[in-house]
C-alpha cells in the first residue's frame, strides 16, 4: 500500500474549485465565506504569526467557523522552483490525513489552495490550545504538577507516532498544540509525515526527541526518559537518557566551539528567523526581542526597562551573548529586550526591569 493510499485517498471527498486564480481542494466551499474574497486586507489586519516565507492569519466564515489560514509565499528561486513541482500545503494536507487515519490527536485540513507558487494551507481552530513552547514557560514550568503532565502528555503523544510506524521530520514544539488546561496535545503542519512498513529505525526515531531536547536546562535527561520509558517509546530508560544527553551535548558543543560565530552573524543581520524583530525608523535600526515562544514583545520604554548607551562593540556583545545565554540556559546578569543604532553612532540598549519579560525572554532570574 503506498502512503497516499495509508492517507486515505486525498482526493476522497473533496472538490477542485478555481476562485481568481486559486486552485482550491476543498470538502465545501461554504468555508471560503466571506473572507477569501478579501483575503490580503483580512491577512493584513488578521496576521498571528509571520516569518520571510509564511505568514498565519486568523479567519471566520459566515457560519461562525474559525480557522488559520497558512499563506506560503517563496522568496528565493530555490523555493519558487521547489513549490513549483511540490506544494507544501499539499503535503502537509496529505500528511495530516494519514496522521488521522492512524487516530494520533492533530489539526484538522479541510482545504488547500495553489497558486502558482503560491499556496494556502485552511486549518480549523482546535478551541482552548496554545503552542507547547508557549505553554511550558507560561505555565508548566512554574507548575510542578503541569510540568509532570506536560511531560506525561507529550511522551504519550511521541510514543503514539512511533508505535504508527509514523516518521515526522521536523516536528518540534512548535508543530504542537496543548489544551490550556494540559489535557492534550494536537500536532500540527506534520510536513513530510511518513509511515514505514516494518516500524522506525533508532535513527527514524531520532526526530521524536527534538522536542525534549528543546526542554534542554528545564528539565534533566533522566526525568525526560522516565516519561518517555513509561510511554512505550523506548524500552530502557537508562539508554534514553543517554542518548538525550549525548544530543543535547552535541547541541550545546555546536554553539560554543563550532557554530555560534556563523550564528551570531545571522543574529546581527536579522536573519535569525523568530528570536527578534527589526523595526526601520527614519533615524535608528531597532531589534526588538520576541519572547521565547517566538511571539513579539511591545517595543520596551521606561516603564519596563532601563536604557544605558554603549559603544558599538559593547552593545553588539551584550545583544549577541544575551541569545547565546538564551539557547544554553546560562543565567543573564541583563537582559536587553532592545538595540536600537542610531545614524549618529549612538547604541541604546534597554535592559528588563520586569520580572514577566525576562521569564518571557526565556530567563529565570
Amino acid at each position: 500500500m503506498t502512503n497516499e493510499e495509508r492517507r486515505g485517498r486525498p482526493g476522497q471527498g473533496m472538490k477542485n474549485v478555481s476562485i481568481d486564480d486559486w486552485d482550491w481542494c476543498i470538502d465545501d466551499e461554504s468555508r471560503l465565506d466571506p473572507w477569501f474574497r478579501i483575503y490580503r486586507e483580512v491577512e493584513e489586519k488578521f496576521t498571528v504569526k509571520s516569518d520571510d516565507t509564511t505568514r498565519v492569519f486568523h479567519v471566520q466564515d459566515s457560519m461562525q467557523r474559525n480557522y488559520y489560514v497558512k499563506h506560503i509565499t517563496p522568496n528565493s528561486i530555490r523555493e519558487h522552483l521547489i513549490a513549483f513541482f511540490s506544494s507544501k500545503a499539499k503535503n502537509i494536507f496529505e500528511s495530516s490525513l494519514l496522521l488521522k487515519s492512524e487516530g494520533i490527536p492533530s489539526a484538522e485540513y479541510p482545504a488547500w489552495a495553489k497558486n502558482g507558487t503560491d499556496s494556502m494551507l485552511l486549518s480549523l481552530e482546535i478551541p482552548d490550545t496554545l503552542p507547547a513552547l508557549e505553554y511550558w514557560f507560561k505555565t508548566a514550568a512554574q507548575d510542578s504538577a503541569r510540568h509532570r503532565e506536560f511531560l506525561s502528555v507529550l511522551a504519550d503523544l511521541i510514543a503514539n507516532c512511533a508505535a504508527s510506524s509514523i516518521v515526522i521530520p521536523q516536528i518540534s514544539l512548535d508543530n504542537i498544540l496543548v489544551r490550556k488546561d494540559g489535557s492534550a496535545m494536537f500536532i500540527i503542519n506534520p510536513l513530510d509525515a511518513e509511515k514505514k512498513d516494518d516500524g522506525l529505525t533508532e535513527n527514524e526515531r531520532a526526530p521524536y526527541l527534538n522536542p525534549f531536547i528543546e526542554l534542554r536546562g528545564e528539565i534533566s535527561p533522566e526525568d525526560m526518559s522516565i516519561d518517555l520509558h513509561e510511554s512505550g517509546f523506548y524500552g530502557n530508560s537508562i539508554d534514553i537518557s543517554q542518548m538525550l544527553r549525548e544530543k543535547i551535548d552535541e547541541f550545546e558543543e555546536e554553539i560554543e566551539n563550532g557554530n555560534w560565530p556563523d550564528y551570531a552573524a545571522h543574529v546581527l543581520e536579522g536573519e535569525a528567523g523568530a528570536l527578534y524583530r527589526t523595526v526601520t525608523k527614519p533615524n535608528s535600526i531597532l531589534r526588538v526581542r520576541n519572547t521565547i515562544w517566538r511571539t513579539a514583545l511591545p517595543e520596551p520604554d521606561d516603564n519596563n526597562s532601563t536604557p544605558e548607551d554603549l559603544h558599538d562593540e559593547e552593545a553588539e556583545e551584550a545583544w549577541i551573548d544575551s541569545f547565546k545565554a538564551q539557547l544554553l540556559r546560562y543565567h543573564c546578569a541583563k537582559v536587553p529586550l532592545s538595540w536600537e543604532h542610531f545614524e549618529d553612532g549612538r547604541n541604546i540598549i534597554r535592559y528588563a526591569t520586569s520580572y514577566d519579560d525576562i521569564l518571557a525572554c526565556g530567563f529565570n532570574q
